[in-house]
C-alpha cells in the first residue's frame, strides 16, 4: 500500500469551503475505482485541506492516481460552478432563510449555504442554468451587502 496526498484547492478550483458537495462527489468517485484502497478529506484547521488517497500500487501507478484524480476533478469543475456572495451585515434571518429557499428550489441549484464569515455559497449545475441568472435573482432577494 502507498499513500498519496493532494491539495483539494489544486483539484477543484472554484470550490472554497471544504463543505462543498463537489469534495464528496470526487470522494464517492474514487473509492469506487480499481486500485483505491482508501481516500479521505483531511479535517485540520490549520493546514489546506487534503486528500489523502490509499493505493495499491501493484493494481495502479502512481501516475495513474494522479491523473484520474485530476479527471475526475476537471469533469466536476466542468459540471458544477460555484459563487460566494457577502451579504448585508444585518440581514433579517427570516429573510435570508427564505431567500435561501427561493434558491435551494430554483432548477439547476445544487447546494446553497450561509457561511458564518457572512456570505452565501451558491453550487450549481452550469449545464442547466447560469452564475448570471442566479446573481441577478439574488439581487431581487435584497441580501446583499
Amino acid at each position: 500500500m502507498e499513500i498519496m496526498k493532494i491539495e483539494l484547492g489544486k483539484l477543484l478550483k472554484s470550490v472554497s469551503d471544504s463543505r462543498d458537495f463537489c469534495i464528496d462527489r470526487l470522494l464517492g468517485s474514487l473509492k469506487k475505482r480499481e486500485g483505491i484502497l482508501n481516500i479521505k478529506k483531511s479535517e485540520s484547521v490549520t493546514d489546506k485541506p487534503q486528500l489523502t488517497i490509499s493505493f495499491d500500487p501493484e493494481i495502479i501507478s502512481e501516475h495513474q492516481v494522479k491523473r484520474m484524480v485530476q479527471e475526475t476533478a476537471n469533469s466536476l469543475d466542468q459540471t458544477f460552478g460555484h459563487f460566494q456572495i457577502r451579504l448585508k451585515e444585518f440581514t433579517d434571518s427570516e429573510k435570508l432563510k427564505a431567500a435561501t429557499s427561493v434558491l435551494k428550489n430554483m432548477k439547476g441549484v445544487m447546494n446553497v449555504l450561509i457561511v458564518p464569515t457572512g456570505s452565501l455559497i451558491v453550487e450549481f449545475n452550469k449545464y442547466i442554468t447560469q452564475e448570471s441568472i442566479l446573481n441577478e435573482i439574488i439581487k431581487n432577494l435584497n441580501v446583499l451587502s
